[in-house]
């Protein structure tokens, strides 16, 4: 490809990346206004559960279809479907509507995500890498970050549906760079393989059924509850049944063969760890910044800031570090690092300070971004190139698969510890413990001010504290798990020259 068309089409990626990373987070702050215009308040998580339901259950297909179809017309149709659900989105009439137009454009968010990774491996010149790559996550980072801000700013200055609408001029821009500027070669004998269609059903229902039951589970319904006992035997059932198409189709959706090589189930391993310590730690910061500190919501969403923009520093380093040593010694550091980061936050008393809180989330920020770029680039290095874009898509995928659980684990944990502290608490102060269990909700907690006796509040805020800390021990735990694995992923390493070789091939195919 030539200088000018590169630039082009790695701008169109940088776009397309932007956009359905934002769109996870951007609603937040307008969810107050779409549920005054729309109603629904019962139903206002779903606008968060669908996007990712969906954009994580067509992750592996979409990967696949494209190692065997070609990348360029599933990132064209990821496009246009991510196109048409936001335009959906911003006409929604209804909250009902505005869910199920959510699930349409988290499948184009999906497909988006599921080849723009490969793509960039594959079109990125050697010498460049570690810069493509550094600026990739520092989009993905900065995404997550200002969020949040962008959906504040289009709410308050323009109107809700506008979180929605500005994606179709970036849609459309990023739309016509791609059908200009990337060339790929045919896929030969792509007209006999055979989809893989009964691992992709069992696959999507693998994957709805486990996530909904660990996102449902302790907050809408009980654990032991038959809606959730129900889904966790569907999945489980989906699962075995996945296991068995698998191993005897011609052209599996996800060949388990490739599972067999270390680092791909090491990467796989560390990456599900990675995003277990991500998600449970943008979950409990803010309420340890909220509940301890007595900070407000502004506060508690600026204490994420200096993390996420260290997940770019991270990110820098390791682009320039995996040049030097094994992908073992990366992902070993990485969890190290974050492991470290997460240990002090269970050190911190009630009364600590600002700044040593967003120190330490920078810490754990720079070891979560640490793997990053290794994640992705060992698993598509892993792989026979025919499979590159299925190991590629399942980094997201089990990145949100240990986001989701581990958060739910982490959840259920203080949750438990909260009650039996107010249980203690009540006791002690001698009050009737029926009349403080609400509490044992941290987010009904952290608007208690005024409404409880100091002595009872400051006995209630100390126990979120050391529930927070609880679950955070929890996630030093996952960290030293995730370091163990680090350990028995091999020697391998970057190979330059066995990249530059692929590159050869494929641009004499196209």
């Amino acid at each position: 490809m030539n200088p000018t068309k590169l630039n082009w089409t790695i701008a169109a990626l940088l776009i397309s990346l932007f956009l359905s990373s934002l769109d996870q987070t951007i609603v937040s702050t307008a969810l107050p206004t779409i549920v005054e215009k729309l109603g629904g308040i019962e139903h206002i998580s779903w606008v968060f559960t669908i996007y990712m339901l969906t954009s994580t259950s067509v992750m592996p297909i979409i990967g696949k279809l494209s190692d065997m179809y070609g990348r360029k017309r599933f990132y064209i149709a990821g496009l246009l479907v991510f196109l048409i659900g936001s335009a959906l989105c911003g006409a929604a009439q209804s909250m009902t509507q505005l869910i199920i137009f959510r699930g349409i454009q988290g499948i184009g968010g999906g497909m988006l995500m599921a080849n723009t990774f490969t793509l960039l491996f594959t079109l990125m010149p050697m010498e460049k890498a570690g810069r493509y790559q550094a600026a990739f996550m520092s989009v993905l980072a900065l995404s997550s970050v200002l969020g949040p801000t962008i959906g504040a700013f289009i709410t308050s200055h323009f109107d809700w549906r506008w979180n929605f609408y500005i994606n179709a001029p970036l849609c459309l821009i990023a739309l016509s760079i791609v059908s200009w500027s990337l060339v790929e070669g045919k896929k030969q004998g792509a007209e006999k393989l055979k989809i893989d269609y009964a691992g992709a059903v069992l696959l999507v229902l693998t994957t709805v059924s486990i996530l909904l039951a660990m996102k449902l589970g302790g907050a809408e319904y009980a654990w032991s509850s038959w809606q959730i006992i129900g889904l966790f035997i569907v999945g489980t059932a989906s699962l075995i049944g996945f296991l068995f198409v698998e191993r005897r189709a011609a052209e599996p959706i996800v060949p388990l063969g490739m599972f067999r090589n270390r680092v791909v189930a090491g990467t796989s391993a560390v990456t599900f760890m990675q995003g277990a310590l991500m998600f449970g730690s943008l979950l409990y910061i803010p309420l340890f910044v909220q509940g301890g500190l007595g900070g407000d919501v502004s506060d508690a969403g600026n204490a994420l800031t200096p993390m996420m923009l260290s997940v770019m520093i991270g990110a820098m380093i390791s682009s320039v570090l995996m040049r030097y040593v094994t992908w073992r010694v990366s992902s070993l550091l990485s969890m190290i690092v974050a492991g470290v980061g997460i240990y002090i936050m269970t050190t911190f008393p009630l009364e600590i300070g600002a700044w040593p809180v967003r120190f330490d989330m920078a810490l754990i920020g720079v070891g979560i971004g640490l793997l990053m770029p290794i994640a992705q680039t060992a698993m598509t290095t892993a792989v026979d190139e025919r499979y590159q874009g299925v190991a590629n898509s399942f980094v997201t995928f089990f990145r949100n698969i240990g986001g989701v659980l581990g958060s739910a684990v982490m959840a259920a944990i203080v949750n438990r510890q909260m009650t039996a502290g107010i249980a203690d608490g009540a006791a002690k102060l001698k009050l009737p413990e029926d009349q403080l269990a609400q509490f044992a909700n941290p987010q009904v907690l952290l608007h208690a001010d005024g409404k409880v006796p100091s002595a009872v509040l400051s006995m209630l805020k100390g126990v979120l504290i050391d529930s927070i800390h609880l679950g955070f021990w929890f996630l030093t735990f996952i960290a030293a798990i995730g370091a163990i694995v680090a350990l028995f992923m091999g020697r391998a390493r970057f190979d330059q020259a066995a990249y530059i070789e692929q590159r050869k091939r494929r641009e004499a195919a196209v």
